[in-house]
């Protein structure tokens, strides 16, 4: 199964630096965890082709304990995969806060929510969660399915939310490594110079997110989105 060795392959592909890119991610999560902080209610993140959740439990540990985290991935085997990391990682985070003086019981943390679903058609209400993030997605997808994510990544954020979008940089993002940019399409990656040339940010625009920041990490990019807040009636996509 690719999932039990997807890890070490992009770790290796990567020359050891795949999770400190992922990790560009964190700090815009983070900022939206702090806009919440008065709230008496727990946030709510969806994340969105998970993968093997590596990415999950650095996102958790770095969330407030209480935060409901949902999981969404096309393949079985990779939720199967984010099910025993989600496991592991409470178990290690259970044992520290202990180690630190807490009294946290086995079911103190919850688990994490993992639904198998398409990133064009996620089974969940409007406005469900508060922050949505996406890693390493779009330069798989076609761009008329990028499109549809953004849509659906979009619907499914509250108003006053943060979207996180994490993938390769793109032309222009580090001139000097274009040319590698074009050798990576003949990876058994038939969508990437599309992607690579492809307007992201008029993807989220166009579905009424507006750009809040951006941040570049090797061959990494981020991209943060804020949905505005918009009386009944008046929102306009």
């Amino acid at each position: 199964k690719s999932a039990d060795v997807y890890e070490a392959s992009t770790e290796t592909l990567f020359l050891g630096r795949q999770d400190s890119m992922q990790r560009t991610s964190l700090p815009a999560l983070v900022a939206q965890s702090k806009k919440l902080a008065g709230d008496e209610r727990p946030m709510k993140v969806l994340e969105v082709a998970a993968g093997t959740g590596r990415f999950m439990t650095f996102a958790r540990d770095n969330l407030p304990l209480d935060t409901e985290y949902t999981a969404v991935d096309l393949s079985p085997y990779y939720l199967d995969a984010a099910r025993e990391n989600d496991k592991y990682w409470r178990k290690t985070r259970r044992e520290e806060e202990n180690r630190n003086g807490g009294n946290m019981g086995r079911d103190d943390i919850k688990p994490a929510r993992l639904i198998q679903a398409q990133a064009e058609d996620l089974p969940f209400e409007d406005e469900s969660f508060d922050a949505v993030v996406c890693v390493y997605l779009y330069h798989e997808l076609p761009r008329d399915v990028r499109a549809k994510v953004s849509a659906e990544m979009a619907r499914v954020l509250k108003q006053d939310g943060t979207l996180v979008f994490t993938d390769s940089i793109q032309l222009g993002d580090r001139p000097a490594l274009d040319e590698g940019l074009v050798r990576f399409e003949g990876m058994n990656e038939p969508y990437y110079m599309d992607y690579c040339a492809d307007d992201l940010t008029a993807h989220f625009e166009k579905v009424g997110l507006e750009p809040l920041t951006k941040t570049v990490r090797s061959t990494t990019k981020m991209l943060s989105f804020w949905k505005p807040v918009c009386d009944v009636g008046d929102c306009e996509v």
